[in-house]
């Protein structure tokens, strides 16, 4: 190979990595089932504890209504939930986690 086109070649990858950085995400998933559900007397909303196959998460703190409901009918139902972190995430697996009791950011479900 010549080294204009190993230039090109290289110059392409490059271009490509970087058109395709944004858009690469950030989320950190996490699986398993609701394990704990606990209401801290100075909260206005519940936490809950996800055991996964790595272990049991730090408490996650349910930041609306409906997510308080979603977590309160997986958990008497014994449903797997699915919990995605989104934002600016400093781990990569659930069981490294974030600081107990931090508000949930991010999209989550019920697996049927």
């Amino acid at each position: 190979m010549n080294k204009k086109y190993a230039s090109l070649v290289k110059g392409l990858f490059i271009t490509a990595g970087l058109l395709i950085t944004p858009f690469a995400s950030a989320g950190v998933q996490c699986e398993g089932k609701i394990q704990h559900i606990y209401k801290w007397s100075d909260r206005q909303t519940l936490s809950i504890q996800v055991a996964t196959p790595e272990g049991v998460t730090n408490w996650i703190r349910m930041p609306t209504k409906s997510d308080e409901s979603m977590a309160l009918t997986a958990f008497a139902s014994g449903k797997v939930v699915r919990v995605r972190w989104e934002g600016d995430l400093n781990f990569t697996k659930c069981i490294d986690g974030w600081p107990d009791n931090t508000e949930f950011e991010g999209w989550w479900l019920i697996k049927g």
